[in-house]
């Protein structure tokens, strides 16, 4: 059975990835990801309304096998999809964990 792996996954800010990169990129997933894999992707939207800060955490797993590469548009199109806090957004926070057999 295919589990989140605890050891292979990476860690981003999705609105400064372009500029900074990843946060963090544990085991080997830049060599997993070589080939199509399921991912479970917890994506952290960081708000404010002006004086609190609020988080959220949304989690899913890509529907179909995908690389690395291929894995950006599917995490956002599924958070441009839940567009109701976008407004209010300071940051997302995207952790990407590989599927793997018992989750190692």
């Amino acid at each position: 059975m295919l589990k989140p792996s605890k050891k292979h996954y990476l860690r981003y800010d999705a609105q400064k990835y372009e500029k900074e990169g990843f946060i963090e990129v544990a085991g080997k997933v830049r060599e997993m990801a070589q080939k199509p894999r399921f991912w479970q992707v917890t994506a952290t939207p960081i708000t404010t309304d002006g004086q609190q800060l609020d988080r959220t955490h949304i989690k899913f797993k890509t529907p179909n096998r995908v690389k690395l590469s291929e894995l950006a548009p599917v995490i956002n199109e599924h958070i441009l999809s839940l567009d109701d806090f976008l407004d209010k957004c300071v940051s997302v926070i995207v952790c990407a964990r590989v599927m793997t057999e018992g989750g190692v």
